[in-house]
This record gives structure tokens, sequence and C-alpha cells, in this order.
């Protein structure tokens, strides 16, 4: 789940608690780090039924982020956010598209449904980031596997041990009550008292045009996006199918919390901020990665990979990122932001349903 790119852009230079400390000058970034700490469930620290993202990092932001830091283990008066402590909110931040999922699992009835073996890969991939971030990754292989979405004998030695470690009995098949309990006890410790109610909005439902979408050739992280981008990612799908790859996802529809008013223009149209958007690396051949790095060298890159990007290129409704000026090459989209006025209709749709369930 990306945020705006201001903090990630602020991290990525260095030496970021030189713009990021209680009295800074440099709104935006601070309404940035403000929407994310909303986001991860600090509204009464904030005080933001007050203040919302105001840009002014005093008192209230302060303690916000001391609250983050000792959650998660970080000592931290609050008064500036360092090069660690940015990385661990951006992380956590990340990481609230998986944990949504969860929680929609913890609600459910559960008598009726196995959500690991046989669940989703969506849904075994946020019990895998989950118990990597809880310690479990040497029993998952994770260097290896990664969080995969893939149900095999390293999750499930992994499910078992954290059932056994919490005094519960399990074969690592049933997601039962009790082991989603506590799994849901544990997502609580990272995250602030509100996480979990913005949880049912950031999660698809009759009157939302949100969706998560899953494809025999997409892996990575969930991919969210609006309705009406569904086809063209159904699109992409056919294309990978076609050159034999694999469509991991790191990123796709992303909030601007602005919440109580309106929901304002962004400053840039970004197809990202309306869910008409991913980003991704592609996998090949027995598990190799294309990454930023391989893929800016198209077209000198491995034959599926240069099949899957020519296929995008060739595609009249979908863009890839490494044709435009300034190259963005795991990026692909459907050029919605050429058309003003429908780019404002989803965007004010998309983020209307995840800011305020509408």
């Amino acid at each position: 789940m990306a945020c705006s790119n201001l903090m990630e852009t602020a991290l990525k230079k260095g030496n970021i608690d030189q713009f990021l400390f209680k009295g800074t000058s440099d709104k935006e970034l601070v309404i940035d780090l403000q929407r994310v700490l909303f986001e991860l469930g600090f509204r009464t620290e904030l005080k933001w039924d007050s203040y919302q993202a105001d840009g002014d990092y005093g008192r209230a932001t302060a303690k916000a982020v001391a609250a983050f830091a000792k959650r998660n283990k970080y000592k931290s008066d609050g008064t500036k956010v360092t090069d660690t402590l940015a990385g661990l909110l951006l992380q956590r931040h990340d990481f609230l598209p998986d944990m949504y999922v969860l929680w929609e699992i913890h609600q459910s009835d559960l008598r009726t449904r196995k959500y690991i073996s046989r669940g989703t890969r969506m849904s075994i991939r946020a019990v895998q980031v989950l118990l990597n971030e809880l310690g479990y990754g040497k029993l998952l292989d994770f260097p290896k596997y990664g969080a995969d979405g893939l149900y095999g004998k390293s999750t499930r030695k992994a499910v078992i041990a954290y059932a056994q470690d919490h005094g519960i009995d399990s074969d690592g098949d049933w997601l039962t009550r009790p082991l989603i309990d506590i799994m849901i006890k544990d997502i609580n410790t990272f995250y602030g008292t509100h996480w979990s109610k913005l949880a049912k909005s950031n999660l698809p439902n009759t009157r939302s045009p949100l969706v998560l979408f899953e494809a025999s050739r997409f892996r990575g992280k969930p991919c969210r996006a609006d309705a009406l981008f569904v086809p063209l990612l159904k699109r992409i799908n056919t294309h990978a199918e076609r050159a034999q790859v694999y469509v991991h996802v790191t990123s796709s529809f992303r909030t601007t919390t602005n919440v109580h008013g309106a929901i304002v223009k962004p400053a840039t149209r970004s197809n990202h901020l309306a869910g008409h958007a991913i980003d991704m690396n592609v996998i090949y051949g027995n598990g190799k990665w294309a990454n930023s790095k391989v893929l800016i060298q198209y077209p000198k890159v491995p034959g599926p990979v240069k099949t899957f990007i020519q296929a995008l290129i060739d595609d009249p409704n979908l863009r890839w990122g490494g044709t435009f000026q300034d190259k963005d090459v795991v990026h692909i989209d459907d050029h919605l932001n050429h058309d003003k006025e429908l780019w404002n209709e989803r965007y004010q749709a998309m983020q209307r349903a995840v800011q305020l369930g509408a």
C-alpha cells in the first residue's frame, strides 16, 4: 500500500531527519507523514478530528510518531523521524493491504472455509507476510520464497510452529478462530488502535468500485484496482500467459487520505490514485527476476521478458512506463489521465470508497 511517494523519495536521498522534525517548514512532507500515521491507526494521537493532515509537525504529530515507535520497539520521543524509523513507517504502511485481508478473515464465519492450505493466493500471502514479521521467516524459507501465496511445506511448518507457540493445536491446515484471534492480536501490536476501522472500506463491497484482482499470472502484493481497470488487468495477465512470465505486483491503487472534507485533487494525476495502474517486476524461467535494473535494459532483456514487454507496447489500450519520457520501467497503466474529466471521476470514486466507505 504505497503512500504519495514523498516520504519514499526523501528516504532514498537519506538523512530524512533533516527534513522531518518538530517545527520543520517542509509542510508537504509532514502532510505525507501525517497521512501515513493516520492510516496506521494513530488517529487519536494525531488529534485528527481537530487538525487532520495540516502539515504542522507539532505536539500531536510528535505524539503519534512516538506512539508508533513504541509499538514497534524503536526508541524515539517523536520529535524527529530518522531514516530507520521512516523505513519502518513505510514498511508497516506497505503491509496494510495484507493485514486488511486477515482482518476480513477474522470477521468471517470460519466454519465454512479453509483459509490456509486451500485459501486464495492473497490470503496465503497475508499469513506468510505476518508470520515472517513475527519471526518465522526461517521456517517459511522466506529469503528463498518470500510471500509467494503458495501453500507448501515451509508455510505449513511455520503455521504449526506459530500455533504451538501460542498453545494451540494445529495441523497447519485450518485457520481456526483461536488462531486468527491470536494473529489479529499480534497485528494490533504494530499499529494504532484505529487501524482496523479503515479495513472495511479498504476491501471490496457491493457499493465500492474497489476490487482485489487475482489471476493465473499475478503474484506479489494484493492488486487493488478500480473495477473499470479489471479488463485491462486481464489483458496484462493474458500477455503474461503467452510470454510464460509472472507479474509480481509491487504497487497498485494508492490512497491520499483526506477523509472529512471533499476529496481534493492531488498535485499530479497519478493513475495509481485512480486505481488504474500497477508497478511490477517480471518473474521468468525458473524463478528468475527482472526488476527495474533488468527492465531498463529493454530490448536487451531475456526472451520471455522481451515478449511480455513488447506485448504491452503493442497493446493499444495499455502503456508501459519504459516508453515514458521519464522512464518508469516497472509501471503499467491504461493512460486514464489523458482524459482529465474521466480521471477526476474515477479518482473521486476510488478515494471516497476507501476514505469514506462510499
